[in-house]
């Protein structure tokens, strides 16, 4: 039986000005003549992991591309930090070192492990400096304890997951203040994806992270807040908690009892 979606009113937590890191409202997007994202509004806090699910086309990775400043032709309002995005001093290439992005697919340089870690950071030559920061980011890539002996080895020489949790530590060596992740443990195997999300999880910790997954269990294990998204929507937004155990909205029980909905 065909069940009839319910009118779309988000579900979104209460603003808290002083708390929050990142604000959307009103948000739409077209790519070509076709619509990708329509009204999409996010609250993220200034700390902790949020997970971003929902069926394929949802507009999931085409949202972190916006907020990242890849896509620019989109209508409405991003704030990062009470910060109009559009406005941001230095401009798209100054937002993107403060949020970072990591595809599914890792990008690695053809260059050793450490020039890989401090790619995109001023005044790396420094070689004191150089050395406490690669330590540090590897450290909260979970990677460190993997490649201290060989940091001037090819970045290409590392498994699929050495190189994703590189490319998280080559986001952290800007210092962002948004991290966002696609899908990062897609193609992972269940140890690497297992080091992923324990590195997620402490990252939140101390600044927020918004993460693309399809995998529902993944969704659970990392906690935090939960984002259902469906045909360019957000449909609702709510403590993990809340939202696999008592999801308010027909699109997000259809969704989780059979992975489809009808929105």
């Amino acid at each position: 039986m065909m069940l009839q979606p319910e009118k779309i009113e988000p579900v979104l937590p209460q603003r808290q000005p002083d708390s929050t890191a990142l604000q959307i409202q009103g948000l739409n997007l077209w790519l070509g003549h076709t619509p990708v994202l329509e009204g999409v509004d996010l609250v993220l806090a200034q700390t902790g992991v949020t997970t971003l699910i929902g069926p394929s086309g949802a507009g999931k990775s085409s949202l972190l591309r916006c907020i990242n400043g890849l896509y620019q032709n989109w209508q409405g309002q991003i704030e990062l930090l009470g910060r109009d995005i559009r406005h941001w001093p230095g401009g798209w290439d100054q937002l993107r070192s403060h949020v970072g992005l990591i595809a599914q697919k890792p990008c690695v340089f053809p260059q050793s492990i450490r020039a890989n870690v401090v790619f995109g950071v001023q005044g790396w030559r420094q070689r004191r400096r150089a050395d406490a920061l690669v330590e540090a980011v590897l450290r909260q890539a979970a990677l460190w304890d993997e490649v201290s002996a060989r940091l001037l080895a090819p970045a290409e020489t590392l498994s699929l997951g050495q190189q994703q949790r590189l490319c998280i530590a080559r986001a952290l060596a800007i210092k962002p203040g948004l991290l966002l992740l696609d899908e990062p443990t897609a193609s992972l195997d269940p140890r690497s994806k297992q080091l992923i999300e324990q590195s997620v999880k402490s990252l939140a910790a101390s600044m927020p992270v918004l993460c693309v997954t399809h995998d529902l269990e993944q969704a659970r294990r990392l906690g935090g807040q939960v984002v259902f998204m469906c045909d360019g929507k957000v449909i609702e937004q709510a403590d993990c908690e809340s939202f696999f155990q008592r999801p308010k909205r027909l699109e997000s029980r259809e969704f989780l009892s059979w992975n489809v909905c009808e929105c």
